[in-house]
């Protein structure tokens, strides 16, 4: 198994809660980022799952896949959905063996053996369980809770139990290296259910929000491609058109966008102001954002001069 990415690949069919890996080459980390990483490795090394929470667009997941990669053990990846069921956890049967055996040794006898067995397909989780895997659970409060119950054994007692008759187990005990790592949006968010307070009370949560403007901007270079300063320019954008105490119009992930663009854009000799302005306008008017006429061009200004 391969390790992860920012951007995980599908390996397996679009249905499939399972994400093949791989290796994780771009990640920028300052002080900011590195202590956050610091405490969650001390916490997970303790054995305790870690649950990064916080809206969307601040990089749960990449942090999350950051702080998997740094344990050294390779990674399993599962997606939270409302259709996740309990066989999503535990595993399921993919069809059946029938082997016959038939006894002709004596001419005038026949002795016919038939002996059928369930074929089992592991789980992601109970994978990494078994071989002592760091298991990453990115947005699990898309799941209902009835299906996320099942981690309620697992996070207490390191015990996976499994109902299904084929099960070739009735219950799987966690390899000593197994590692849990959580993410999850604010639970008001569209096809977000709440998080259990059983299961809150068996990991370590840690809020994330949004970070300093000197991190975005090493964030959004780093991920686009985009000079420094540029980059400081596009994330000085959400600061200049959000009202005090209203949410941001330009995201972290908006703004990297944006910075993808540009840096195309850069690389073709053709990023002027007005090219960036009409970028950043395109973008954030695709999410719904109406602002008056030069705002972004006036923020964009003050950005420079910053």
């Amino acid at each position: 198994m391969r390790h992860s990415p920012p951007k995980p690949h599908l390996h397996h069919s679009s249905a499939s809660p399972w994400i093949g890996l791989q290796r994780q080459e771009r990640f920028f980390e300052n002080d900011e980022i590195r202590n956050l990483l610091d405490r969650a490795r001390f916490y997970a090394r303790a054995g305790v799952c870690i649950h990064f929470c916080g809206p969307a667009g601040l990089g749960k997941t990449s942090l999350a896949l950051r702080l998997a990669e740094s344990l050294g053990r390779p990674v399993a990846f599962m997606a939270g959905n409302e259709w996740l069921s309990s066989r999503d956890f535990i595993g399921h049967e993919i069809g059946q063996s029938v082997s016959t055996v038939v006894d002709n040794y004596v001419h005038s006898v026949r002795r016919t053996e038939a002996e059928t067995r369930a074929d089992w397909r592991d789980s992601a989780l109970a994978g990494a369980m078994l071989h002592g895997y760091t298991f990453v659970y990115d947005e699990f409060t898309r799941a209902s809770p009835e299906a996320n119950s099942i981690l309620l054994s697992v996070l207490e007692e390191g015990v996976l139990v499994s109902t299904d008759p084929a099960s070739p187990r009735s219950y799987l005990q966690a390899h000593p290296d197994f590692r849990i790592v959580l993410t999850s949006n604010p639970h008001d968010y569209v096809g977000v259910n709440g998080a259990p307070d059983a299961l809150l009370d068996r990991v370590v949560t840690l809020p994330l929000r949004a970070p300093s403007e000197r991190t975005m901007a090493g964030i959004v270079a780093m991920r686009s491609g985009l000079s420094e300063a540029q980059s400081k320019r596009i994330v000085a954008l959400g600061s200049a058109l959000t009202p005090s105490g209203e949410e941001a119009p330009c995201s972290l992930r908006a703004a990297i966008l944006i910075a993808r663009i540009a840096a195309l854009k850069a690389r073709e000799g053709g990023l002027t102001d007005a090219a960036l302005e009409e970028i950043a306008a395109d973008v954030l008017g695709g999410r719904g954002v109406r602002l008056p006429e030069g705002a972004i061009a006036a923020a964009l200004a003050r950005g420079r001069a910053a």
